[in-house]
This record gives structure tokens, sequence and C-alpha cells, in this order.
């Protein structure tokens, strides 16, 4: 290697550590739905260019974040290295309906019983490179990512619905009567070190080693201003870390078609519960904690990549990603025979780039995955995205736009006894997620 290659090398590796020191040290995290808060989110971020062309990469060159889809992917790009950084800003949506019921038991309209707006941001990196040199034919890559966001925010007003003036030490028409809140904070991040290596001119072949870490920490509390003692406060976390690992294969069958495939194994992770619980009806709180695991399902990819024969270039891909759910294991709901009836769940995802004479791609994506916890719900995902040359690299932007419709128990159940019936409700509620994601990302070749 020459020196001139040492010190491109190096200068990379000491960006790549300062940006990594950076990235750790930071608190980011993603927006979920209510169905995507206790085990994580299954949208998670990844970067600018890969999230607009549908989170797609299983059989196409994503730098060190094909630690991610398939690590064999590592040796589909320049044998020179490369260095990815991204942020996006997440805007999560959530509408939760009632039917509304008329004196004569007829459905009227449904009607909005909560409405909550939240912001989260979410973070990428990833660093890949010829570590033996580029006449060699292996290829390694080093990444940070947001694995699974917990992120979750509910916040409800209970007020008085008595349209009449207020009797004698009655609350006031309209007077708070609870404040309800439930908080899900933490994301499971993986750090992975990812190798590839060509077999021939055909096959390649790769695998990666992930290590998690993260913290999940809920919160839920009721100020109760009519009874004071139905007021508490309770907080669980759950501070864990596992290691699994990726196996992956890559296969030219033409100069214009690839295919990648690729197997996830389960992430067990174990770490420590803690709880703590203040009751207002007996000014107390009690304090506990305990060992505990989390077994993540194992995870299949396929993926194709199509380069058609057109000047300038254009690039489609197609993948699909199933996961086993049902496998979770949770010591909190102990079993191993599925006792929460989770969902094994398939992710097909879409995307599409044509770059112009000047260079400037333009992306579009589109993925479809359904509910690993409600088997009536899934999401369609609409993406698009851009790029531009900045310095010696490109800056890539994208848009997300996400739904999920689904049916849910209420967070916290409506009191009967005040007011006579007057929160008298159905078990459960409609619940619309919207999220909105932008992305920025910065690529470059060193």
């Amino acid at each position: 290697m020459s020196k001139r290659i040492s010190n491109k090398v190096m200068t990379g590796a000491l960006t790549a550590l300062a940006l990594l020191g950076l990235l750790v040290s930071a608190v980011p995290a993603g927006a979920v739905p209510q169905i995507m808060a206790e085990y994580g989110d299954q949208m998670a971020w990844r970067g600018a260019d890969i999230n607009a062309m549908g989170g797609t990469g299983v059989a196409l060159y994503r730098g060190a974040i094909s630690n991610i889809f398939n690590p064999a992917m590592l040796t589909g790009g320049p044998s020179d290295g490369r260095l990815d950084v991204s942020f996006s800003l997440d805007q999560e949506h959530e509408d939760r309906f009632q039917p509304l019921f008329d004196s004569f038991d007829s459905w009227v309209a449904d009607a909005a019983i909560a409405s909550n707006r939240n912001h989260y941001w979410q973070t990428g990196f990833g660093i890949a490179g010829s570590p033996l040199g580029t006449e060699t034919p292996i290829r390694a890559g080093l990444s940070l990512v947001d694995r699974y966001p917990f992120q979750y925010t509910f916040n409800e007003e209970l007020r008085n619905p008595s349209p009449f003036p207020p009797g004698n030490g009655e609350p006031a028409r309209d007077q708070i009567i609870e404040e309800r809140h439930r908080e899900v904070r933490g994301t499971l991040r993986t750090l992975s070190l990812g190798v590839g290596a060509d077999v021939d001119d055909e096959i390649a072949i790769g695998m990666a080693v992930h290590y998690a870490f993260g913290k999940r920490k809920e919160t839920n509390s009721v100020r109760d201003y009519v009874i004071d003692s139905n007021s508490y406060n309770n907080v669980n976390e759950y501070d864990m870390n596992g290691i699994n690992f990726t196996l992956g294969v890559r296969g030219k069958i033409s100069e214009r078609v690839e295919i990648g495939l690729a197997w996830e194994s389960q992430l067990s992770t174990t770490g420590d519960y803690s709880e703590t619980h203040y009751d207002a009806g007996i000014d107390s709180t009690t304090e506990d904690k305990w060992g505990g695991y989390l077994r993540y399902p194992n995870i299949y990819r396929v993926g194709l990549t199509f380069m058609p024969r057109t000047d300038p270039q254009t690039i489609f891909t197609l993948e699909m990603e199933y996961s086993s759910w049902s496998e979770l294991a949770d010591s909190e709901n102990p079993g191993y025979d599925n006792p929460q009836n989770l969902q094994d769940t398939m992710d097909v995802r879409i995307g599409l780039e044509h770059r112009f004479y000047n260079g400037l791609p333009l992306r579009f994506g589109f993925r479809h995955y359904d509910s690993y916890t409600d088997p009536e719900s899934s999401a369609s995902v609409f993406s698009a995205g851009t790029a531009m040359a900045i310095g010696r690299g490109e800056l890539a932007v994208s848009l997300e736009l996400g739904k999920i419709t689904s049916i849910q128990p209420h967070q916290f159940p409506y009191p009967d006894d005040y007011f006579g019936d007057s929160f008298t409700s159905d078990p459960q509620a409609r619940v619309e997620d919207t999220r909105f994601r932008i992305g920025v990302g910065y690529t470059q070749n060193f």
C-alpha cells in the first residue's frame, strides 16, 4: 500500500472515530406508534439514500450499513473507503377515536378522544474500506445504527363533561379531572463489524457481528384532581445488551442483475430491570430490581437488483424481509410458546434510482410491512429523495410518509364512577398513526 493511500486511510479512520464518539454520546431516538413501543420500531432509520429508496439494501451496496442488510454486499462498492453520516427528524401524529352513539344506540360518528404530536431524532453512521489493501478481495465495515427505537409519548386530559352549571362542591364545567401520561424512552443500538469477501467473479460471502446495547424506560402516571388517592407514578427500566450475527451471500446472475440473501440470528439480550412506584393513596414509594432477558426473532432477507441498459444509469431493487416474531421470548411474559400471540411479519421494499446527465440522482421507494402485534394492521410507506455534490462527497436528502391504523385498548381506564355514566366508553379505540420523516446524509469516498 502506498504512503498516499496510508495517509488517506489514517485520515478517514481518525474522522470516523471522532464522529463515532459524537454519535455514541448523542441521544438519538425515533418515533414509533403505540403498537411498536413494546419491542421496537419496524421502520428504523438507516440513511437518507437508503430510506429514500424504501429502506432497501439486501442486494445493493450501502457502504458499512450493509452490515445490517447483507454483509456480503460490502464487496459491491469501490475498493477505496467510504464514510456515511446521517440524521433524521421524525414527526409522529397519533389520533384516537371512539364511536359516538345517539340516544337510540345508533352510530353517529367517530369522535376524537385524544391527539398527540411529537418529534424525535435518529442518526446513522458507517465507515467501510479495504483494511488489507485495495488489491485484496476483502472489504470491512464498521457501523452504528438505532436498531430498535422504543420512543412513544401519550398525553391525555380527562375533563368534566357536564353541560350544566356545577352544583355545590362539584368541579367546574370542563375542569381537568385527571392528567394521564405514558412515555417510553430509549433505543437499542447496534454497533456492527462486518467483513465481505469475493469468492470468485460471481459469488461473494460476508459476515457481521452485532453488539446491541441500550435501555428501555417506561413511565406511566396519573394525576387525579378529584380523588387524590387515585394518583400514581410508575417507572420501569430495562438496561440490556446482547450479541448476534448476520450471514450473507451476494450473487451476480449477469452484469445487470444481482441477488442477495442474508440471515440474521436471534438477538438475545440480558440485563437488569428496575421499577419505582409511587402511590398517592398511601403516600409511599416502593423500589424493586431483578434480572431479565429479551430474545428477538430470526430475520431472513432476499433481494434482487436490476440495472437496465440505460444512459444515464437507472437502478431498480426489490427485496423481502421475513421476521419470525412468534419466536420472541420475554422474561416479563414467560413462555416460549408465544404467550402474547405475536405475528410473524413480511416486509416488502421497492427502490428506484435514476441519475441524470449532470450526476443528480432522483430516488423513490415504497414499503409495506405487517405489524407483529396486530394481524389486522399493516403499514405503507412512500419515500423520495435526491442528492447533490458537496465538497468531495454527496449530500443526500429524503422524505418519508407512512400510515398505520389499528384497534388498541385504552392506555388508561376511564372511570365509571365519575358523573354518572359520562365516561362510559368502548373498551378499545381506533388509532391512526401518521409518520413524516425528513432525513439528511453525507457520503464521502476516501
